[in-house]
């Protein structure tokens, strides 16, 4: 007679369903959009590139300020005192002056260089700041989908336990009422022991995941939206490869910096040779300084009746005199304007060598750009052919799912009636959740590479972001961990009739009863 099994299975199933409800369902998700919006704020690495798009934009204001006039003034105040000894008294006095300076290059030729060389830098901190922009939103896409394949692996791996946890209970039933042998039990407990072990490291990768998009928001995240049911993943236009790789070898930021880089190489070669040419500046100056009034002691009376009464004038030459003279003070004032032109002549040198030196880094640059084009169109291609190929897997995965849901049922049927055996349910089901997990991944995979596609050609936008987070909805693992339901076989031998017919008639003699 054929194995009762029917009654067993069809509880254990029931038993599996129970478990699937009580599975953990993730709450507080969290989507890309807003993710994205807290990482413009808190992620290390955009605040670096911002502070440096801010310090890099005063260049061409400090190499403007070369250009035009440069004016300093200065004011001096002394006190002065003179001892004559002898019995002379002393002589003091107050001395105060100013200068004010101004010059202006008329011609500075390494300084218009240099001018032109601020205007680049300008340009490549705007560069770098948008390859700084693009690369948070690929970095963010690369740690949100991989957490979110992690995500769904926890989910596939508890579901295949819960699974292998109602097999095992089965095959020990049908161990104890004597319809299998202690090999069905053996099996199902190695497939569930090594199920605890996946969901052990699937647990421990998912924090690693969510870590690292931690690292870029800021705030700890617990769990990530998933893709809708449905979804449609675009394919990337325009359809023609070529074009890709040729506006990756021109638009891409990195290409775009390197070139900066080039110019900016050039313009310090001819600013070096711009050592040996004259410099000429218009100058202009104006002083004053003055000499305040003078004492010396009671001058009058010592010498009775005072300077210049004709009695007692002290002698030319006596420090008497030069106290006397020291109070009347004195003051004048000095005014230039010119032009001052300064001509090289040898510096030792310097000046050639500089010019090797800055023509070699011309090459060097050179060749920087040329690697830059490289990576860029490989950059391209890569992500083109990614998504172009992510898509067919998608599609031949999708196929692959449902062989392997219909596998899995004519397994479930096969083992109702006794054609296949545990284990054949066992690795029908791995097939199945395997098939599942490689189809998750693979949308994720072509989801970041067509953010890399566009990165490379300097076209990712926070739209792009929009667009990509319509596309993701609130967790929902159900169609990762359902399972195909089994008929309902109203009595063994009909299900045993019916069975045959669907498995073929070489599976009839595994059939026959087992006595």
């Amino acid at each position: 007679m054929i194995r009762q099994r029917v009654p067993v299975l069809a509880a254990a199933l029931a038993l599996h369903c129970a478990a699937l409800a009580f599975l953990p369902i993730p709450a507080h998700a969290v989507g890309l959009s807003q993710l994205y919006d807290e990482a413009l704020s808190n992620d290390a690495q955009l605040q670096s590139a911002r502070a440096a798009f801010a310090a890099n934009s005063e260049e061409l204001p400090l190499a403007r300020a070369k250009l035009l006039p440069q004016v300093s003034a200065s004011l001096t105040a002394n006190r002065q005192s003179t001892d004559f000894g002898g019995g002379f008294p002393a002589s003091y006095g107050n001395s105060n002056g100013y200068v004010i300076s101004l010059t202006q290059p008329l011609i500075h030729v390494d300084t218009w260089y240099g001018y032109a060389q601020g205007k680049l830098a300008v340009d490549s901190a705007q560069a770098s700041f948008g390859a700084a922009r693009q690369d948070l939103i690929v970095r963010l896409g690369q740690a949100y989908f991989d957490a979110l394949a992690s995500q769904d692996n926890l989910a596939i791996v508890r579901s295949q336990k819960a699974s292998i946890a109602q097999q095992l209970e089965s095959a020990r039933h049908s161990f104890e009422v004597g319809n299998t042998t202690i090999t069905d039990t053996n099996e199902a407990q190695a497939k569930y022991d090594q199920a605890i072990s996946q969901e052990i490291a699937a647990q421990n990768d998912l924090a690693v995941k969510l870590a690292a998009l931690q690292q870029i928001v800021g705030h700890p995240v617990e769990h990530v939206d998933g893709l809708a049911a449905g979804a449609p993943l675009p394919p990337p236009v325009p359809a023609d490869i070529n074009q890709w790789v040729d506006t990756a070898s021109d638009a891409n930021h990195q290409v775009v910096l390197k070139q900066i880089s080039l110019a900016n190489a050039q313009r310090e070669t001819s600013k070096a040779k711009a050592g040996h040419l004259p410099t000429v500046d218009l100058v202009a100056s104006r002083s004053r300084s003055s000499l305040g009034a003078a004492g010396a002691g009671n001058f009058g009376g010592n010498f009775g009746g005072g300077f210049g009464s004709g009695a007692n004038t002290p002698a030319p030459g006596t420090p008497a005199l030069a106290a006397e003279l020291g109070n009347l003070g004195s003051s004048y004032t000095n005014s230039t304007i010119g032009v001052q032109v300064t001509i090289p002549i040898f510096a030792g040198g310097a000046t050639q060598s500089r010019v090797r030196q800055t023509r070699a880094l011309e090459d060097q640059a050179a060749a920087d750009l040329d690697t830059a084009r490289r990576n860029a169109a490989l950059s391209a291609r890569q992500a083109f052919l990614g998504v172009v190929s992510g898509l067919a897997q998608v599609h031949a995965l999708q196929t692959a799912e449902r062989s392997a849901n219909t596998s899995l049922e004519s397994n479930l049927l096969g083992y109702q009636v006794g054609v296949r055996i545990n284990i054949d349910v066992l690795n029908a089901q791995d097939q199945l959740f395997s098939a599942r997990r490689d189809l998750a991944k693979a949308h994720y995979d072509t989801l970041i590479n067509s953010l890399k596609l566009k990165a490379s050609t300097a076209n990712l936008t926070d739209q792009d972001v929009l667009q990509m987070s319509a596309l993701l909805s609130p967790v929902d693992d159900g169609s990762l961990t359902a399972l195909p339901q089994v008929p309902t076989v109203p009595h063994p031998g009909v299900a045993a009739k019916g069975a045959a017919g669907k498995l073929g008639r070489r599976a009839m003699p595994n059939a026959a009863a087992v006595q």
